[in-house]
């Protein structure tokens, strides 16, 4: 019977469609075919509706050929269905019909196959009929045909090749009707090609252009579409797939009358070792993880920003999600030793997936879009006129024809085109509908211009189109950076630093030379700073989805340059010993320190003075008594080389003892003014130390 032809057709963008049928029916039936591989997504969003509110009885359709054949018990391949055909017999009676027009009748007991791949011959064992005990042999190259005595055999043999001459890419759906006249409403959902868009922008003269629009579909199915009624929608409609044609048997719990069952399966030893040695493993980690993220959260490594706090934040929830997870699967294992022998965990589970229930779709699939005016009116293209294509073919329809007004600028960018601007019309979607994203053509004067990509619009929503290279503008860019003065300072009293902020200016020099006969306006154009300013700009003529542009007049023939200022902020922790005095004076002049710190950097400085002078002196002393002792060394070395007593040795004995008790006199002097220097220098340190931790605001 030949099925409702299609009147409307509904085409979304992530690849689906959905089909309405209409007609007259009289009759009982109504057959539907779809593509087999359409078929769960038509029985899962199938709706039927009688217009003369007659009811429909039920909807039948095959089951799938494969589970069907599976539990047929004739099996035929394509290679020798004679002798699959002859082994699925096994056990009926049947007659067999030989060359020389004899029979051969009795029950089949089976076909034996040869062994050497060579002979490709096969022997057919038959029970004589009249003589239980007389087995025959015939061979299968002499049986020319058999009949069937089994009326079973014959219905299975019949049955097989029903379902195997099933069209194997097609389903039928029998839609079961009551008696009389039916007004039938048939809607399905399909898989279907995602349908396209194209743009033309054709100049109609004084900055206005006319918008066409083209919808870009295909016609898949296996029949013609007559006077369909087309739309074209931008949803984003949530479509998943879910198997509703084939059957299933699912497992069920075995119950045994061992009683130690159960122990069997939640109490097994070695299921109990392997989750508890898996779940350490994965413990061991997690709690490293879990206590350095606390640590972090708690700056106990240095100050976070916000972003980094809210990203530890959610690393650590879901630590102590897949901690949760961990223990339940123990439970899951210990059920009869916490005595929870009757809790249905799959019910724990699933109700963890909250009130979307299990749906989980791809980032891919809901890309984040900000788009003005997303109503779902404007997101919809209604073809005005009835569609026809024939099947297997696409076609092409008006979706939008609007004037629209304009303007036409250069634009550069660096890092979308270097060395030339790019050519731009500037526009509004002022059609009333969402624009799909899309090529686009630009014609002027009935000159091709160039070409463009639409992007995803929003109604309202401003349009910058490029399309041409200005190549009679060339733009240069070179850049320079400089440090300035700090601007803040603050002291760190944990880590005893000083962190101090200072701007670092960048200038980014755009050099534009003409070539053209006319002054011409160029907007230099760039990607806002994802850290850091612009600095002593003029004020800019566009600040639109995180890009700036500045106006710049070029002169016909001639040069100009534009300079884009970005300051940014580096900050860098310092050790205060380390600054000089002209630095601390520079950075109090410019009001970073008030006079109670840099006091304390005052005395500091004098601390550190003395300090030095103290400690030149100790070295200079220090010097001196490693002299005083190399002396005494030799000294004593002259005494133990005058063996001789006699006067003149004598005499020179004493002066050199003389001048040894002389020198150690001095170095006992030494030894205490060293150690008083010394301990001067401690204090001195101390002094500074405590200064230090004021500066720090330690006191």
């Amino acid at each position: 019977m030949t099925q409702l032809p299609i009147r409307k057709l509904t085409l979304y963008k992530q690849g689906i469609g959905y089909f309405e049928r209409r007609g007259q029916v009289n009759g009982t039936s109504l057959s539907l075919i779809v593509p087999r591989e359409n078929l769960n997504d038509t029985l899962k969003s199938l709706s039927i509706i009688d217009r003369h509110g007659k009811p429909v009885l039920s909807v039948d359709y095959e089951t799938p050929a494969d589970t069907v054949l599976d539990e047929l018990s004739i099996k035929l391949t394509d290679r020798s269905s004679m002798v699959d055909l002859l082994q699925s017999l096994r056990g009926s009676h049947i007659t067999l019909r030989l060359e020389s027009k004899q029979t051969a009748t009795g029950r089949l007991i089976g076909v034996e196959t040869s062994l050497e791949p060579s002979t490709h011959t096969a022997t057919v064992l038959l029970q004589d009929g009249n003589d239980p005990s007389n087995i025959r042999l015939y061979s299968i190259a002499k049986v020319l045909g058999l009949s069937l005595h089994d009326e079973r055999a014959a219905t299975d043999v019949s049955f097989f090749l029903d379902v195997s001459q099933t069209e194997q890419t097609r389903s039928a759906l029998m839609i079961r009707l009551s008696e009389g006249e039916h007004d039938l409403e048939i809607g399905y959902l399909a898989p279907s090609p995602t349908w396209r868009v194209s743009y033309q922008l054709v100049s109609e003269g004084q900055n206005q252009a006319r918008l066409l629009g083209w919808g870009l579909f295909d016609n898949r199915l296996d029949e013609d579409l007559e006077n369909v009624i087309l739309t074209l929608k931008s949803g984003r409609p949530i479509s998943f797939k879910y198997n509703l044609y084939e059957s299933y048997v699912p497992s069920r719990p075995q119950v045994s009358d061992d009683p130690m069952a159960l122990e069997a399966i939640s109490d097994n030893p070695l299921v109990v070792e392997s989750v508890t040695n898996i779940s350490h493993e994965l413990r061991t980690p997690l709690s490293a993880i879990l206590g350095i993220s606390e640590l972090l959260q708690e700056e106990f490594y240095g100050p976070l920003n916000v972003k980094q706090k809210k990203s530890l934040r959610t690393a650590s929830e879901s630590g102590q999600h897949l901690l949760k997870l961990i223990n339940d699967l123990l439970d899951m294992v210990r059920l009869r030793e916490k005595g929870q022998a009757h809790t249905d965990y799959s019910t724990a589970f699933l109700s963890r997936s909250g009130p979307l229930g299990d749906l989980k779709v791809s980032n891919a699939y809901f890309k984040p879009m900000l788009i003005g005016n997303a109503e779902p009116e404007f997101l919809t293209y209604e073809v005005e006129t009835p569609v026809s294509v024939r099947r297997k073919q696409s076609a092409m329809v008006p979706i939008i024809d609007h004037s629209i007004a304009y303007q036409e600028i250069c634009v550069y960018n660096g890092d979308k085109m270097p060395n030339h601007p790019l050519r731009v019309w500037c526009l509004r979607n002022s059609t009333g509908k969402a624009l799909e994203q899309g090529p686009v053509t630009f014609i002027k004067e009935g000159q091709y211009l160039g070409e463009g990509l639409m992007r995803f619009t929003g109604v309202g929503d401003e349009l910058h189109l490029p399309y041409a290279l200005e190549f009679g503008i060339v733009v240069s860019e070179t850049s320079e950076r400089g440090l300035q003065n700090p601007f803040q300072v603050e002291f760190d009293s944990k880590k005893r630093r000083a962190v101090v902020k200072r701007y670092e200016v960048t200038e980014y020099i755009y050099t534009l030379t003409s070539h053209v006969k006319r002054e011409t306006t160029v907007y230099i154009e760039r990607r806002d700073p994802n850290q850091g300013e612009y600095y002593q700009m003029q004020e800019p003529d566009l600040a639109m989805a995180g890009h700036t542009r500045w106006s710049v007049t070029v002169p016909a023939n001639g040069d100009t340059s534009f300079t884009v200022q970005i300051r940014t902020v580096h900050k860098r922790e310092e050790d205060i010993t380390r600054w000089k005095t002209d630095f601390v004076k520079e950075i109090r002049a410019d009001g970073l320190l008030d006079d109670e710190i840099y006091a304390k950097f005052e005395n500091h400085w004098i601390e550190q003075q003395q300090e030095s002078a103290t400690s030149n002196q100790v070295k200079v002393l220090e010097a001196e008594y490693k002299q005083l002792l190399s002396r005494q060394q030799q000294l004593r070395e002259n005494i133990g080389a005058l063996s001789n007593p006699s006067e003149r040795e004598a005499e020179i004995r004493n002066r050199i003892l003389d001048d040894l008790e002389t020198s150690e006199n001095r170095r006992r002097e030494l030894e205490t003014e060293i150690a008083t220097l010394t301990e001067q220098v401690k204090q001195l340190q101390r002094t500074q130390q405590t200064l230090r931790d004021e500066i720090y605001g330690l006191e």
